[in-house]
């Protein structure tokens, strides 16, 4: 597996201090009991507590169906963020009733939008560990203003670390 190549402008937070259930996943609370972090991303979260990227040049492209857009990071969050910022979309006991599918985990946040930077960590599916945007809704999935779904940016997330460019070369 390909390792994410640390660059000089990206500023870490103090290592995290992450438990683990027995089973391996990681304590999120309800209604997410536990979720399984990809390998690579759960590595950096350790190494890091995530990175600040406070050079503001640090870009990607994110396909959605109605087209590709230009995206600049924002932020990367830490554990801490990452709860409270994923929590916050499965606010209803019944999944379907809320903002995204229950196997989505807010990760960062980028521009245009504002848009949250997601990732799939349901172990087994065919997008587990895949990075994607999305802009938030108040409005229950694929209804309201909430039928753009999500924007594909990478496999997995060193792809998507390692993909970060700037502006000029994508």
């Amino acid at each position: 597996m390909t390792e994410i190549i640390w660059r000089k402008e990206w500023q870490p937070d103090p290592p995290a201090v992450i438990s683990f259930n027995a089973d391996g996943s990681v304590p999120f609370g309800d209604p997410l009991a536990g979720l399984f972090l990809p390998p690579d991303y759960l590595g950096f979260m350790q190494r890091s507590e995530g990175a600040a990227l406070r050079d503001r040049g640090s870009w990607f492209l994110a396909r959605f169906q109605d087209g590709t857009l230009l995206c600049e990071i924002e932020w990367l969050g830490g554990m801490r963020n990452l709860r409270l910022g994923t929590l916050s979309y499965y606010r209803d006991p019944d999944m379907a009733q809320n903002y995204l599918p229950p196997t989505y985990v807010n990760i960062g946040f980028a521009e245009p939008g504002p848009m949250d930077v997601m990732m799939n960590v349901a172990v087994g599916a065919p997008d587990y560990g895949k990075v994607y945007v999305w802009f938030p809704s108040r409005d229950r999935w694929m209804t309201g203003s909430n039928t753009r779904g999500l924007g594909f940016v990478a496999d997995s997330f060193t792809a998507f670390m390692n993909g970060l460019a700037p502006k000029e070369k994508l």
